[in-house]
């Protein structure tokens, strides 16, 4: 990955502490206490009323009674041992569905269906034993489960004791906004061209059309809205850092990966999920009490835009998502982010939930760095009436005490699972922290490289784990592409160069590149992991930061622009303006070509001197605009200036 990489000589930056781990963290924190202290109590009640149906020594009520104790429970107390195990199966299979779908009414379903078949096809009086060997199953469960967490807990409080003794030194170089004085410009090579176009190609096809996306299922991380919104985060984070000054056919590109998501295909999935998650009927993917993998990640990709280009899906109606020619629900980006702000106000944990009742810490860095966008951009004050709050829960709720990010966490239950606090869930979430929390996301890197990185003879990998060898917008399983790839995005933000062009280095040596009609892809990788690839070999250090957090300069705004190129005959590997000047590389995308652009921006009846173009000086239209042809046989600068 040969792309250009700004220095870090002209930084800007204060040194900064980051917070010590709580190594006398307690063994739940407060809101989680809270919810599971709820969840108890209400257990007690129904094991209570099971008590007593059992008590009343009536057969039927007896056996309804041992079923609501645990499910399957009447089977268990009759020992019909494979039947119980069949029922607690299956629930635990529902409970599993719950997590992965949203479906919360499958758990329940289960045990309810459990109890009715009792209740119809009664085996008998239960044996006294077996009822008091079920009654105790689930306090036993909950027995051994508190003592398991309390063993974890204390060697995590040992092990945040010990990275206190070096975190307690280390000053963080956490970068001012904007990261420099003048926003750094590169160029991209002709490889980094070819693998841009992969994203150009998925994104320029016709708004109904969705080949090359990967269609697995419409819940997890496969699902379609994630792809479309990576698609317009690495063009958004390509025009930053590589073509601040064009526009033409990469805006347009951004804009339909944004337009796709109203496609029911995208999000009709949240009628199903809003049904089984929260036994609710409508369709509404803004107006809810969830739904942060649409409204938080669709909001980045938006507020990117804006910053980028125009303000289009700030106008009334510009987000509509139709479910069909009667059922339309308009809405703008202000719509999101106040989404957002409302269900992170009525959130006991400030964050809140993907899938129904189970909250994601790295989706709600989108629902935070949207906020962030919005108040810059229209001057609202979202973030701040939150900020405290927000940053509270990702210290407190999901991190671990010795630093690791807890991936999900009921807000139902207040139940994590441990499996998803893997490294492909801490990278992300710590790249994604790095706007807003500049502090946590710099101690999390830190930890990870302090704890998990492996590094032999200068080049790093994440441990061989199942979870580092799967790729989450497949879900294949195999090298551990996917993971080096969020490796490489999130070391090359928080400033790692070193890590980063390690990583992607050895991707070009290791990983097979499959090309076809000038775009090139990683064959190994997802069409998710080939974007994200696209953020790793385009970033650089705080560009995510300048990005969300300053925007783009003046000069930038209102220099002159690269206005209109045609796609695929030109390819931009970089567009700059001064405010005053604009200059740009150029490469032919389908061989040598006799071409027209289109430059923008420019003084009305100006005239300017041109260099790269058949003419060497012209006068701008009355819309300021001028319209040059240019011989593109190979690399080719464009330079526009005018003569006063």
């Amino acid at each position: 990955m040969t792309s250009t990489h700004p220095s870090s000589s002209d930084l800007r930056t204060e040194p900064v502490r980051a917070p010590l781990l709580d190594d006398h963290a307690p063994a739940l924190p407060p809101v989680t206490r809270r919810v599971m202290a709820r969840v108890l109590g209400a257990y007690t009640g129904l094991w209570a009323v099971a008590t007593a149906l059992v008590l009343t020594g009536h057969e039927r009520l007896t056996e309804v009674g041992a079923s609501l104790y645990v499910p399957g429970g009447a089977h268990l107390a009759h020992g019909h041992v494979l039947h119980g195990a069949i029922v607690l199966a299956s629930f635990a299979v529902c409970v599993l569905l719950w997590w992965m779908i949203g479906a919360f009414a499958a758990p329940i379903a289960v045990w309810v269906l459990d109890v009715i078949a009792i209740l119809a096809f009664g085996h008998g009086t239960p044996d006294p034993t077996g009822l008091v060997v079920t009654a105790a199953i689930v306090p036993a469960l909950l027995a051994l489960a508190l003592v398991a967490h309390l063993v974890r807990h204390r060697r995590r409080l040992r092990r945040a004791a010990r990275l206190n003794t070096a975190l307690a030194t280390q000053e963080f170089a956490v970068t001012a906004l904007p990261s420099r004085p003048n926003l750094p410009v590169g160029e991209a090579s002709p490889d980094d061209l070819a693998h841009l176009r992969f994203a150009l190609d998925l994104a320029l096809q016709p708004l109904e059309d969705f080949a090359g996306f990967d269609r697995r299922d419409q819940f997890r991380e496969a699902a379609l809205r994630y792809q479309l919104c990576i698609l317009g985060y690495a063009l958004s984070i390509y025009q930053f850092t590589h073509a601040p000054a064009f526009a033409g056919y990469l805006t347009e590109a951004h804009a339909r990966s944004i337009a796709k998501m109203s496609d029911r295909r995208v999000w009709g999935y949240w009628a199903v999920e809003n049904a089984w998650g929260r036994f609710a009927l409508g369709r509404d993917p803004v107006d809810n009490d969830d739904n942060i993998m649409l409204t938080g990640w669709q909001g980045v990709s938006v507020g990117m835009f804006e910053t980028l280009s125009d303000d289009r899906f700030s106008r009334p109606g510009a987000l509509t998502y139709r479910w069909d020619d009667g059922e339309q629900y308009p809405y703008e980006f202000g719509s999101l982010t106040s989404s957002i702000q409302r269900n992170m106000e009525r959130s006991a944990y400030t964050l809140y939930s993907c899938e129904p009742r189970w909250i994601y810490p790295v989706c709600n860095t989108f629902g935070v760095n949207t906020l962030a966008l919005h108040d810059r951009l229209h001057g609202s004050s979202m973030l701040p009436g939150l900020e405290e709050r927000i940053r509270r829960a990702y210290v407190e709720e999901f991190h671990r005490p010795d630093g690791r990010i807890i991936g999900v966490r009921s807000e139902t239950l207040g139940l994590s699972w441990s499996p998803w606090s893997g490294d492909g869930v801490w990278l992300p979430t710590t790249y994604w922290m790095h706007p807003t929390m500049p502090d946590l996301a710099h101690r999390s890197w830190w930890l990870m490289r302090e704890t998990v990185l492996q590094e032999t003879d200068g080049h790093y990998a994440l441990p061989p784990s199942l979870a580092n060898r799967c790729d989450s917008g497949s879900y294949a399983f195999g090298r551990p592409t996917f993971g080096q790839v969020l490796l490489a995005m999130a070391a090359r933000e928080i400033g790692d160069e070193q890590v980063a062009s390690s990583v992607l280095a050895d991707l070009d040596r290791t990983e097979t590149v499959e090309r076809e009609g000038g775009a090139a892809r990683y064959a190994g990788l997802s069409t998710q992991g080939n974007l994200y690839a696209l953020m790793a070999r385009f970033g650089r250090q705080s560009g995510l930061r300048d990005l969300v957090g300053h925007g783009t300069p003046e000069s930038w705004r209102t220099g002159p622009r690269l206005a209109e190129a045609a796609y695929p005959e030109v390819l931009v590997a970089r567009a700059f303006t001064d405010g005053r000047a604009l200059e740009c590389v150029l490469r032919p995308g389908d061989g040598p070509v006799r071409t027209r652009v289109q430059v923008d921006r420019l003084r009305p009846g100006g005239r300017y001197a041109i260099v790269g173009a058949t003419c060497s000086e012209s006068t701008a239209d009355v819309d300021g605009v001028l319209h040059l042809e240019v011989d593109l046989g190979g690399r080719t600068e464009l330079r526009v200036e005018p003569t006063w």
